[in-house]
């Protein structure tokens, strides 16, 4: 007998993703990636826009500075040479009119220290040819140049604060061989001070967003440059220029500087950290998406899967019903006629009585898978579950005791539901009848029945389960069994059964103390679901195929 399968395979139904496609959680995640190195691009580019800014307005203000010191320089050099050309006019004009003096009669020392009073100098001494001189007030000068080598021009005593200038006597024939004419030079040394270097050089130091100036001298060529560093004053930009005085080190304050660049980057860490949580939010949620969406797309091939074996199944069951049933029927018949009307010895009986066991279990094989195989349409009618449990616990009393097992049994009164009385029956049937088969010998089953929320709950609990996690998983597909003799077919009737009432059936299997209990769960006040629930747990835990 041969039969023609055609099968598709339930993939085709459903729409495939391209080959090689990146996920969306990982596609989301590369695009933030993608802006995540923008946003560090970015903020490199304004971090470097902003240290360029400093160092152009460190030597434009640098350079304003060395302008200004340019500037007193030389308004200082100026003022300089117009006191010292004021000073030696007036010196030169007093020297003119004292030698005047001495050439009408000649000057004493007195004389000269009240003309030097009268005349705001500090003291005029009279150099003659006879090498004597005459000074007023006294000792006024340090010591007397000599009138042949003196230079002629203003000459200063910083010790004692006077300035002096020594001028030659105008006639070689005369008895004066030079004047010389001395000055308090307090009030020039002060404006020489004021308006020198170091002084300019303290001075803007003192204005607000400058920390120092400092002047070395060093060979000119060096470009100016800007460095950024922390001293004393805190954070300075501080720029090196060349002038002609030498190499100019301006130290500027770069505190506002340093806190636009900090509160810049502190933006964008905060953008960045923000953009990074978004990111990875999105993609965990685009994440749960796919995965649950793929998961819904599994069950989804899952069942139809299983629908096309059971369609697949179903036809092949009916043709091996209509073709193996009869021949079966004749053999059972045949050898039953045989055993009737034939003289046979015990060896013989036995053998006809072991073929004829032979032909019941493959006939219940075949009604097993007929009933697996063929559409449930429950005949639903008010019913009592917990009159029906006790029931099949009656029938298999006998069976337990004969196998020293002890059933413990809670039954709650007064459940009822809409059902079918003989599905209903067998799904009892099953669970109990597989409870005793796995069970060991001197042990109990714990059988209970009780309301829940709207749902009547079937618990059947045996011990001595000695399955591995990878084999309990498996408890409730077809054809899976650990028995000797069995088809695997009745839990997975049983939990049939359970779905076209609207229930689930779930297998929960305790590896810690060797036991495994099967819970049925039937809706009592709303209708059945069409939808159901398929559940393995593995102690606390639980995996739900729908």
């Amino acid at each position: 007998m041969t039969m023609k399968r055609e099968q598709q395979p339930p993939s085709r139904l459903l729409p495939q993703p391209a080959t090689g496609a990146i996920p969306l959680w990982l596609a989301n995640l590369c695009f933030f990636g993608l802006l995540m190195a923008a946003v560090l691009v970015y903020s490199s580019w304004q971090m470097n826009r902003i240290d360029k800014s400093m160092q152009h307005n460190a030597l434009g203000r640098s350079r304003l500075v060395t302008g200004i010191i340019e500037e007193n320089m030389k308004i200082s050099g100026l003022t300089s040479r117009a006191v010292e050309e004021m000073t030696y006019t007036l010196l030169n004009d007093k020297a003119h009119f004292i030698d005047y003096l001495d050439s009408v009669e000649p000057l004493h020392e007195k004389e000269l220290t009240a003309l030097a009073e009268q005349s705001s100098l500090t003291g005029i001494t009279l150099v003659r040819q006879s090498g004597t001189v005459v000074s007023g007030p006294p000792q006024w000068l340090a010591e007397t140049p000599d009138c042949t080598t003196a230079p002629l021009h203003i000459q200063y005593n910083h010790e004692r604060g006077y300035a002096y200038m020594m001028h030659p006597a105008p006639s070689p024939d005369g008895d004066l061989a030079c004047v010389i004419v001395g000055l308090d030079a307090a009030r020039i040394f002060s404006v020489q001070k004021k308006t020198s270097l170091p002084a300019i050089l303290n001075m803007l130091s003192k204005l607000p967003g400058i920390h120092y100036i400092r002047l070395q001298r060093e060979q000119p060529g060096k470009k100016p440059s800007v460095s950024l560093k922390q001293d004393d004053y805190g954070y300075t930009a501080e720029t090196k220029i060349q002038t002609g005085n030498g190499l100019l080190i301006v130290g500027l304050d770069a505190a506002r500087f340093i806190q636009r660049r900090n509160s810049l980057r502190n933006q964008f860490i905060l953008f960045a950290v923000l953009l990074c949580l978004i990111g990875f939010f999105l993609s965990w949620l685009l994440y749960q998406y796919q995965k649950k969406n793929l998961s819904q797309i599994r069950t989804f091939e899952r069942m139809m899967a299983r629908e096309h074996e059971a369609a697949t199944l179903g036809r092949a069951t009916a043709t091996i019903a209509h073709e193996v049933r009869n021949p079966l029927n004749a053999i059972n018949m045949g050898l039953q006629r045989l055993s009737m009307e034939s003289t046979l010895d015990r060896e013989q009986e036995q053998l006809i009585r072991a073929m004829r066991e032979a032909v019941n279990r493959t006939s219940s094989i075949i009604t097993g898978l007929q009933k697996f195989t063929t559409p449930l349409q429950p005949e639903k009618h008010p019913l009592a579950l917990d009159e029906l449990v006790r029931r099949q616990l009656a029938l298999y009393q006998p069976l337990c005791r004969e196998n020293a097992i002890v059933v413990n049994a809670e039954i709650e009164e007064n459940i009822s539901l809409n059902g079918d009385r003989n599905l209903l029956a067998e799904l009892v049937e099953n669970i109990l009848k597989n409870a005793i088969e796995a069970r060991v010998r001197d042990g109990g089953i714990q059988v209970s029945l009780a309301r829940g929320e709207r749902l009547a709950v079937f618990n059947v609990t045996n011990n001595g389960f000695m399955l591995s996690p990878d084999e309990s998983r498996r408890l409730g597909e077809p054809y899976f069994t650990t028995k000797t003799r069995g088809t695997g077919l009745g839990l997975a009737i049983t939990r049939r059964i359970a779905e076209a009432h609207g229930g689930r059936l779930r297998i929960m299997p305790d590896f810690t103390n060797h036991t495994l209990t099967i819970r049925v769960e039937l809706p009592i006040e709303r209708a059945p679901r069409e939808n159901s629930n398929v559940q393995y747990t593995d102690n606390a835990s639980e995996t739900t195929s729908r």
